[in-house]
């Protein structure tokens, strides 16, 4: 049995909120789509622009509005990230959600998961985690589509313990619980 005692950070649960909503792998046709649908929705105001002004410099219109549209791809990855960061915060600051970053208390062993904090105290039996995960900051265990058991990393610091989260999650989660790849 590993326990691990810890308060998640707000730049811990943004990581969480953050891979589950856009960066998982099993996001990648959701961001295509986004990026297509961005795309063609740019060109055809691009278009509707240069057509309805009649212009004589038509390769002038369309270099500037290729350099805009270059712009503003290269710059979604930071407004999506700002547009979590932004919900994670409305989330922390509504009274009934204080509890995210409070103490908590999580015990992993053969017979399953148990998350504890002030308010309340969930148990996971093995069969309950859907997906498995690793960020740069944490270790998600998916129950389900959005939810996860978030540990962060820093707390697996003990080798030991690392060792022994491994091997926990190698014997109790088939390989299929992992993310696709990429």
């Amino acid at each position: 049995m590993v326990i691990f005692k810890f308060r998640l950070s707000e730049l811990e649960y943004f990581d969480y909120n953050y891979f589950t909503a856009w960066s998982r792998p099993e996001k990648k046709g959701f961001r295509t789509r986004y990026y297509l649908r961005i795309f063609l929705s740019y060109c055809l105001i691009a278009g509707l622009f240069i057509f309805i002004n009649h212009s004589e410099q038509v390769v002038v219109d369309i270099v500037v509005f290729s350099i805009i549209a270059l712009i503003y791809f290269l710059s979604v990855p930071a407004l999506i990230r700002h547009s979590v960061r932004r919900r994670v915060k409305e989330i922390l600051e509504k009274p009934e959600n204080k509890h995210v970053l409070e103490e908590s208390e999580i015990m992993i062993s053969d017979t399953g998961i148990v998350e504890k904090d002030e308010a309340s105290e969930t148990r996971y039996e093995w069969s309950a985690i859907v997906r498995k995960a690793e960020t740069t900051d944490c270790y998600l265990l998916y129950t389900n589509s959005f939810h996860a058991v978030v540990i962060p990393k820093r707390v697996v610091s003990n080798p030991r313990e690392k060792q022994q989260f491994q091997e926990l999650l190698n014997r109790h989660l088939p390989l299929s619980s992992e993310f696709p790849a990429r």
